[in-house]
């Protein structure tokens, strides 16, 4: 039987501080005319940060909360596709590739804050500070590694064992989502959610007190 290690874990594991830095440290090195465009949001748990096929905006730093990207299939379901973290950028592949419009959702899985900058800023701040675009290469590319490995291991599971991942992936291990939420992330209906949900109860694989989920211990 082969143990598997969730994203979470194997991205913390391998990331080296440099990688994960500090707001502080990013602030030093962008130029005075970037900064005067940051500005900070807090979010509440289950907020879309993203939306696919809405205009790109703005590129997001992390500092605090944990995120999922969704992206949405051709059969108008949804995949999960990674979850981000302290110190991860959001929106960035939209930015490099100068995309028009973002081409997945982001949906805060917890209360989070983050840095908002205009994607012209962002630019910009990218073309005169070679460390941000080394660590961003660097996140691009271990991100990547990681989440593909991870991928091949989850992409014929059932939509009961994607939901267990999700709930590995989230530091508290509970899930507050509104239940049209989670289905649509996990790529199922509300009526088919409800029954995973009795079901995995019922094994003992979760439990719930009113509308949150828990990762049974």
């Amino acid at each position: 039987m082969m143990d598997e290690t969730p994203f979470r874990e194997l991205w913390l594991k391998f990331s080296e501080q440099e990688l994960l830095p500090d707001v502080d440290w990013l602030f030093r090195h962008a130029p005075p005319s970037v900064k005067n465009t940051f500005c900070t949001i807090h979010l509440q748990e289950g907020y879309k940060l993203i939306q696919q096929g809405t205009e790109n905006q703005y590129t997001y730093i992390i500092i605090e909360g944990e995120f999922v990207v969704n992206k949405l299939a051709d059969n108008g379901k949804e995949l999960a596709l990674t979850f981000c973290y302290k110190g991860e950028f959001l929106g960035e592949m939209e930015a490099l590739c100068q995309q028009k419009h973002y081409c997945y959702d982001v949906i805060a899985l917890t209360d989070a804050r983050v840095i908002r900058i205009p994607t012209d800023s962002f630019l910009v701040w990218l073309s005169q500070d070679h460390r941000l675009s080394i660590l961003l290469n660097r996140q691009l590319a271990k991100r990547s590694l990681i989440n593909g490995e991870q991928r091949l291991m989850t992409a014929v599971d059932s939509i009961e064992k994607n939901l267990l991942y999700i709930l590995t992936q989230i530091s508290s291990h509970q899930i507050r989502l509104p239940r049209e939420t989670l289905a649509a992330i996990l790529g199922t209906s509300r009526r088919h959610l409800d029954k995973v949900l009795f079901k995995l109860k019922e094994q003992g694989m979760i439990r719930q007190e009113g509308q949150i989920i828990l990762l049974s211990n």
